[in-house]
């Protein structure tokens, strides 16, 4: 598959307003093909790096292809990032900016060449758990927030799911692929709750290095929930798909088996809960495949995007 950039849609630099008024940037790529007689479903894509750090510019090169190779509209949105904003208010950005998408103005932006009711979330890491927990609604009444409105589908790439994991509660000392100890003092900045508040960090920025010390330090849960009241199982997808109070849409995910940035059990145990509630899931499970192996061009992921066509098209 080719990564040639001359094959890349230039994205409609749009944003949309969270709810204390802070306007979020979103880039957009409309297909050259798509009309208002025929206008594209769209993909929605979060950005991962634990709700700590990263962009929407750290899209795959399948995705950035995916609006003249399948037809979609892709869209690739920034959230505030945690500690400076908790949980409830990373999952407030997530439904506003599923709002703005469906609303005239973006309509208008996009003219009207993009059909919004057809929407399909997707996400890779801690993404793919946003894309998860919009899609399901999992989380949103115990933060004090209405659920976001139903969406056409879900494609969850190496998704975080459970804060419960031992994985995120014992240390690691040291990260596997860091192989050092990371220093209080080169996260200092950025861990300070009261600091400012950002939505985004640059991929080879100082922030990057924030993820594996909360891994080395394990304290994702208390650097999303601290201040809040909120129990970590609130956002245990397995679990709550399994309480019956969630009613999922068809849902697709991946993940390697040798990821070690988030382990490949967070998919499958949210995977053996969708079959057990007789949900739509697809799942491919990649051998000896790492986190984020689809930043490499070579990965088409042929299966995501024919499940996608085929739950636009139903």
């Amino acid at each position: 598959m080719s990564d040639s950039k001359a094959n890349y849609p230039t994205p409609l630099e749009l944003v949309y307003k969270c709810v204390n008024g802070i306007a979020i940037p979103m880039d957009v790529y409309v297909p050259e093909r798509s009309t208002r007689e025929n206008p594209a479903p769209v993909l929605l894509w979060w950005h991962g790096g634990g709700l700590l750090q990263g962009t929407r510019k750290a899209l795959s090169p399948h995705m950035l292809t995916a609006p003249a190779v399948h037809g979609l509209c892709v869209v690739s949105v920034d959230y505030r990032l945690a500690p400076q904003t908790r949980f409830p208010g990373i999952l407030a950005d997530c439904k506003d900016a599923m709002d703005f998408i469906r609303s005239e103005t973006f309509a208008k932006a996009t003219g009207n060449r993009v059909n919004s009711s057809k929407l399909v979330l997707s996400g890779s890491s801690a993404g793919g758990w946003l894309s998860l927990l919009c899609g399901t609604g999992i989380g949103y009444e115990e933060c004090g927030l209405e659920r976001p409105a139903p969406v056409t589908g879900i494609a969850a790439f190496y998704p975080i799911t459970d804060l419960l994991d031992s994985f995120w509660t014992t240390k690691q000392s040291p990260v596997s692929y860091v192989g050092r100890k990371i220093e209080h003092s080169e996260i200092a900045p950025f861990i300070d709750p009261s600091g400012p508040k950002t939505t985004a960090s640059p991929l080879d920025g100082k922030r990057s290095m924030f993820y594996p010390y909360m891994l080395q330090e394990a304290i994702l849960s208390s650097l999303l929930l601290d201040g809040t009241s909120i129990p970590p199982i609130s956002f245990s997808v397995a679990q709550s798909l399994k309480s019956g109070r969630f009613t999922p849409p068809p849902t697709y995910i991946v993940h390697g088996t040798k990821d070690d940035k988030v382990p490949h059990k967070q998919a499958t145990d949210v995977v053996a809960a969708l079959k057990e509630i007789n949900a739509h899931i697809i799942y491919e499970e990649l051998e000896g495949l790492d986190h984020n192996f689809d930043k490499d061009a070579s990965y088409g992921m042929d299966i995501m995007y024919d499940f996608i066509l085929k739950v636009v098209k139903k």
